[in-house]
């Protein structure tokens, strides 16, 4: 069974977010699991197995949407405050 890491982001009173690594086995592909810390609401990540370092040909899937790394940086990292 895969180990749960907790993060709660600089704020214990928070409910924190419960992080899930599963490596790849046989047919099965890596992936990240980021469960709510109240709730059963998940976001599943599929990370490329190989990835080649260019974000514009590695791929990333999140929650059954397929895109490159590159396009999810264009729409995540704004939300975070990056540029």
């Amino acid at each position: 069974m895969p180990k749960v890491t907790k993060i709660y982001g600089g704020n214990e009173e928070a409910n924190p977010l419960r992080v899930t690594h599963r490596a790849g086995k046989g047919r099965r592909a890596p992936s990240i699991r980021v469960k709510c810390g109240c709730c059963n609401e998940a976001v599943v990540f599929f990370p490329e197995n190989r990835p080649t370092g260019n974000p514009h040909t590695d791929s990333l899937e999140i929650n059954g949407v397929y895109g490159s790394v590159g396009q999810w940086r264009e729409i995540l990292l704004p939300m975070l405050g990056r540029d």
